[in-house]
């Protein structure tokens, strides 16, 4: 009579071929959908990492672009003329300037003009202390807000010009002679005494200005300006990557979207003074192409906001 084995000798014996190869086709099936879960994972982590990247960058762009335009017209009133927001096109992307007076923390003040010895008004020459130099007064115990590089404007009765700060010298306990840049255009804008503008006795002052500029350079990138070189250029930093567009439109009061104002034409509805908000359309795309996001396609997105600056639209309703 034969006799079967035990169980602890099957044991022994190990695995039959078809134990091992349902084992293995197991072993596969599981590996293959830990992989595919796997895979998917990364997949859908680098596409909402891609997807979070440019949504920061455009979020970015949108909560300084609103904190910084509703600073346009602060303490100085747009003209027909002279704008406290402008735009223009550029070679990469429009360029968009907003000026406003600083607080500090009162407005800057207003230091007006020290005129010479005589009668003659206007004053002839092109300065009172020297070509392209200004005496000036100030307050005898607070220290002097305008430094050397600052923006400011030059007021003459209601002639505007922008003028640039290369020299300080302080004269007296109340006076200071401050020397300008020879610019005809800062921004875009009548500077210095070009035209022949010719100062006052009365009614001549200069204000300290803050410029705040965007603008996009032929890399992608956005700069956002305070300050000028003294030959007008922005000093920028780098507020975001990847913009391939930046496109400003200028909403005037009669519902005109223009890529700039025009003062000299014959429309009287396109002047600075008639600005009453700032459309602005960026396009941001993602700082790196993934085969296995969007379809191997560079992720892109677009944003628009419209800007209606309440000081603007105080000086419209006015």
């Amino acid at each position: 009579m034969r006799t079967l084995p035990s169980v602890s000798a099957r044991r022994r014996r190990g695995f039959s071929l078809i134990e091992l190869l349902v084992a293995l086709t197991l072993g596969v099936i599981v590996l293959g959908a830990a992989m595919g879960y796997l895979f998917r994972e990364m997949r859908s982590l680098a596409g909402s990492e891609i997807r979070q990247s440019v949504s920061r960058n455009g979020r970015y762009i949108g909560v300084s672009l609103r904190h910084d335009v509703q600073k346009a017209g602060i303490d100085i009133e747009s003209t027909v003329v002279f704008g406290t927001v402008k735009a223009w096109p550029g070679d990469y992307g429009d360029t968009l300037v907003v000026l406003h007076v600083p607080y500090l923390p009162e407005p800057a003040p207003l230091h007006s003009l020290v005129p010479p010895a005589g009668t003659d008004d206007p004053l002839t020459g092109d300065g009172t202390c020297g070509t392209r130099c200004l005496d000036l007064l100030k307050g005898p115990i607070t220290p002097l807000e305008i430094g050397l590089g600052d923006l400011a404007r030059l007021q003459v009765r209601a002639t505007r010009r922008l003028i640039l700060i290369d020299d300080l010298v302080d004269a007296t306990d109340t006076t200071f002679q401050a020397t300008f840049t020879e610019a005809p255009l800062i921004l875009r804008q009548a500077a210095g005494l070009s035209g022949g503008l010719q100062l006052t006795r009365s009614g001549t002052f200069v204000q300290k200005l803050v410029p705040i500029i965007y603008y996009v350079d032929a890399e992608g990138q956005l700069h956002r300006a305070v300050r000028v070189n003294l030959d007008g250029s922005p000093v920028g930093d780098i507020l975001a990557y990847g913009v391939e567009r930046f496109e400003v439109k200028l909403v005037f009061f009669d519902g005109d979207e223009l890529d700039q104002a025009n003062p000299t034409d014959t429309d009287d509805s396109n002047d600075y003074d008639d600005i009453v908000a700032v459309r602005i359309s960026v396009t941001v795309a993602a700082d790196r192409v993934d085969p296995r996001v969007n379809n191997g396609e560079l992720v892109k997105r677009d944003y628009e906001w419209t800007i209606s600056p309440r000081n603007l639209r105080y000086q419209r309703n006015r």
